[in-house]
Order: structure tokens, then C-alpha cells, then sequence
């Protein structure tokens, strides 16, 4: 229902005329801006992890790593630098 012209003159709103800046202080942006920061910083985290995930290759694909007899295998320092020549001793 249309308001009347003289209605709109007796009319009184119910709240007292307030801005954005007597509700928000400086403490409450700094905050604000604080956590927007960490959100931006998580979801780039989350697009970097997400990124070497995608670009790392899977460990099936290198599961047996050769023989199974291998030195990479067994791991036990037989071609450490220097000494691949197989000289004997």
C-alpha cells in the first residue's frame, strides 16, 4: 500500500539514522583484512599443493626401482662417488 504524502511527513523512522562506520571500528577491519589474508594464503597453499601433486609423478609407476638384485636396491653405498670403476681391492 502506497504511502500518502501525509503520511510521509508524521513519519519517523524506527532506528536512528546510523552508518557502516559507527558499527564497524578500525580494530573490526584490521581483522576483517587480517582474515581475508589467511583465507587467500590457505587457497593458494591449496592450488600450490594441489599443482606438484598433479605434476609429481605417481610411486606405482617407480615401484621396483630396477633388479631386484640391484645395488639401488639394496641401497648399500657401492657407488658412491669416486668409486665406480669396480676396482679391486
Amino acid at each position: 500500500m502506497p504511502m500518502t504524502p501525509k503520511a510521509a511527513k508524521a513519519y519517523k523512522a524506527r532506528r536512528p539514522e546510523m552508518t557502516l562506520d559507527d558499527v564497524v571500528t578500525p580494530e573490526i577491519r584490521e581483522r576483517r583484512k587480517a582474515m581475508v589474508k589467511e583465507a587467500a594464503d590457505e587457497s593458494a597453499q591449496d592450488a600450490a599443493t594441489k599443482a606438484y601433486d598433479k605434476a609429481m609423478p605417481s610411486p606405482e609407476r617407480f615401484a621396483s626401482g630396477g633388479k631386484v638384485g640391484s645395488a639401488a636396491k639394496r641401497a648399500d653405498g657401492c657407488a658412491q662417488r669416486g668409486h665406480t670403476r669396480g676396482k679391486m681391492l
